[in-house]
């Protein structure tokens, strides 16, 4: 057994005292996680050890890995972790609580993954423990190996909490300090988010879960799976108006769909890891994608929210995805192989070359899922294909091969979906929504302007942000008006049309031009002053809505009625 402690003394320093324990035969290496599994991005957590020391000599053989040279015996090293970053794939330490991401700071002993592993963690007096490890004691858990170690976030503090049962098993949810979030509310409708994912799924593959969420203070937020628990981090005031609240519930749902589809029922390359590279696979879309489409979807099944509340964020997600050029360019197979190197490293050019797999892939599974329910009438979908897979490959502990995903798609399909992926998926045909809405008896129709808002608005297709007061464009549109002028990302916007703007005016000022007309830019580039000419161009406003066909049949009806759950109402939302 691998004995490991993290000792918080000094809180107040950001630093934890790590110590590693075990019997070896012989030299050893030590390697530290270059990256967290769930956020695909190269981080290298090395950079915040300090102090390395062992029993038996010594040395650095690379970024993220110590040798130690030893014979026969008892090992034990020691370092210190530095602890300064609260979001939900890294660690954070202050004199109020403890937030600790385990794969940021517990080495492994290379060759010995698989090894049964303790964890004792010693916080400040009066401080909670908490986390979904098996305990075997106060403030010690316990692992088969090292990645279950690792894949369970400790959470230590005045934390506070509430908790409920769902398919048998008791679930948790702790919050530290003030916030907007109303909980009283949550508490009722997070226990029926529980149930819906786990009604689908058909199996609850864990004794116990953990739901830890942080408040944050700069509006950011996010969250990261794990086997039995995830790390929630939202805006502290974000939470209203009720659209906000909705968005916090769609999140939860998200990360806890997750202890299912990645988790668990994951291609073969996503466990067990390999820490120190990236592991590469063209499946994060219906990793990431699917659970996105369902996330939304199961708040509609758990009835917290309507089915034209469901029918307008389907829309809008549309509505992103048909503004990002890169649709076009990248295809999921390929932003999801890519997503180490590109969608964890956006840059100005980023929506220009690539699409979100989370986005573009949840509008896929939507075109998916009902495709196999119209093929099957209604008796099959995208949730017996999951279920397939799990009962084939997750039930068992194991992934499956990168080729199983298409093919069980068309085996519950009863036919070939060969040409559906190799157009949506590996390449990048447009969407044809009305074809599969159809099945559902829906279409998509173009929404009209808001009441005293023009039906089409001045565009130049670039977008700037504020910045030490100045006015900085951030990225340009392929093929838009300010591209062909020759405006750049960097460039600092000065005027249009001859008169100063600023991050909040110009596109007002943009407004009152109209399309084909020419204007003139006024920026800096570098310390240089530079004057273009742009043709204002126009884009339509009000986006894209989802409405019910006028004559659906009753097939269509039941389609809908057992995808949305909910009956066929005579008006969306009643």
């Amino acid at each position: 057994m691998i004995h490991y402690r993290i000792v918080i003394s000094d809180p107040h320093t950001h630093l934890v005292d790590v110590t590693l324990e075990a019997d070896i035969e012989g030299a050893v290496d030590l390697v530290l996680p270059a990256w967290t599994p769930g956020s695909y991005k190269i981080r290298d957590f090395a950079q915040h050890i300090h102090g390395f020391h062992s029993t038996r000599r010594f040395e650095k053989i690379d970024k993220n890995t110590w040798r130690v040279h030893a014979g026969a015996g008892r090992l034990r090293a020691t370092w210190q972790a530095y602890c300064h970053e609260l979001t939900v794939r890294t660690s954070h330490v202050d004199d109020e609580h403890a937030a600790l991401v385990t794969s940021n700071m517990l080495m492994y002993i290379d060759g010995r993954k698989d090894e049964p592993c303790r964890l004792e963690v010693r916080a400040p007096r009066g401080w909670k423990i908490a986390c979904a490890l098996d305990a075997a004691g106060p403030g010690i858990f316990k692992a088969p190996n090292y990645d279950v170690l690792v894949d369970a976030p400790v959470e230590c503090g005045d934390f506070q909490e509430f908790t409920f049962n769902a398919g048998g098993k008791p679930h948790r949810f702790i919050w530290r300090g003030d916030s907007n979030l109303d909980l009283k509310r949550l508490r009722r409708e997070l226990p029926k988010i529980v149930q819906a994912e786990i009604d689908m799924m058909r199996a609850v593959p864990y004794e116990r879960y953990l739901f830890i969420l942080h408040f944050t203070d700069d509006g950011k937020g996010g969250g990261l799976e794990h086997l039995n628990s995830t790390s929630l981090a939202f805006s502290r005031w974000g939470f209203r108006p009720e659209e906000k609240h909705e968005r916090f519930l769609g999140l939860v749902s998200h990360e806890f769909f997750h202890l299912w589809n990645v988790k668990r029922l994951r291609p073969q390359v996503l466990g067990p890891f390999d820490y120190e590279k990236e592991n590469y696979t063209t499946l994060l879309w219906a990793m990431e994608g699917v659970t996105a489409y369902y996330d939304d979807l199961f708040l509609r099944r758990a009835g917290l929210i309507a089915p034209s509340k469901y029918l307008k964020i389907l829309a809008e997600t549309i509505d992103r995805v048909q503004d990002t050029p890169g649709r076009a360019r990248q295809s999921l197979s390929d932003s999801s192989f890519d997503a180490w190197i590109k969608f964890y490293n956006p840059g100005e050019h980023t929506p220009n070359a690539t699409v979100s797999y989370y986005e573009k892939g949840s509008l896929v599974a939507l075109l998916l899922d009902l495709e196999i329910r119209r093929r099957t009438k209604g008796r099959r979908s995208l949730d017996t294909v999951l279920r397939l897979l799990w009962s084939e490959y997750a039930a068992k502990g194991i992934g499956f091969p990168e080729g199983r995903y298409e093919e069980a798609c068309s085996d519950v399909a009863g036919a070939s979906l060969h040409g559906f992926f190799e157009k949506y998926i590996r390449g990048t045909e447009e969407l044809n929504y009305n074809r599969y809405l159809a099945a559902a008896g829906l279409r998509l129709v173009a929404k009209p302007a808001k009441e005293g808002e023009p039906s089409v608005k001045s565009w130049l297709g670039f977008r700037t942000e504020k910045k030490e007061g100045r006015t900085l464009v951030t990225g340009v549109i392929a093929e838009s008006p300010a591209q062909r002028a020759g405006l750049h990302a960097g460039d600092e916007l000065l005027a249009l049309g001859g008169h100063k703007v600023d991050h909040e005016s110009w596109e007002k000022r943009l407004e009152e031009r109209r399309a084909g007309e020419r204007v003139e830019l006024a920026y800096f580039r570098g310390s240089r002053l530079r004057r273009c000419r742009a043709s204002v161009g126009s884009k339509k406003s009000g986006g894209c809505a989802i409405e019910r066909l006028p004559a659906a049949n009753a097939a269509q009806r039941a389609i809908y009625s057992s995808w949305m759950g909910a009956p066929w109402e005579k008006k969306a939302g009643k």
